[in-house]
């Protein structure tokens, strides 16, 4: 869903050509990822665990929220890094009482 939102975002408020060059660069961080899975920074501040974060080259502000679990690559966000970013994966996580 952020990758469709994104793209709509910038043909409406920026260009075809700039959502188009956006798209690209999602597929160019998920390719180098795929590579090299350690590669982006954890981060120990958001749910769930193992998360890791992976800024676009050519759009420093937007962030590729991840993570590997096994041998699967799982995509969560991506996301303006001016976001509250905690917020972003606290409907995801699970109630108090669910954990148990």
């Amino acid at each position: 869903m952020d990758l469709e939102d994104g793209v709509a975002y910038l043909t409406r408020n920026a260009s075809v050509e700039t959502a188009r060059r956006w798209h690209e660069e999602v597929a160019a961080a998920v390719a180098r990822v795929e590579g090299k899975p350690d590669l982006g920074r954890r981060r120990h501040d958001l749910n769930p665990p193992d998360i890791r974060t992976l800024r676009l080259r050519r759009y420093p502000r937007y962030l590729l929220f991840y993570r590997w679990t096994t041998d699967i690559l799982e995509i969560l966000r991506i996301k303006h890094g001016m976001m509250d970013l905690p917020s972003l994966f606290a409907a995801e996580s699970p109630a108090p009482e669910e954990r148990d």
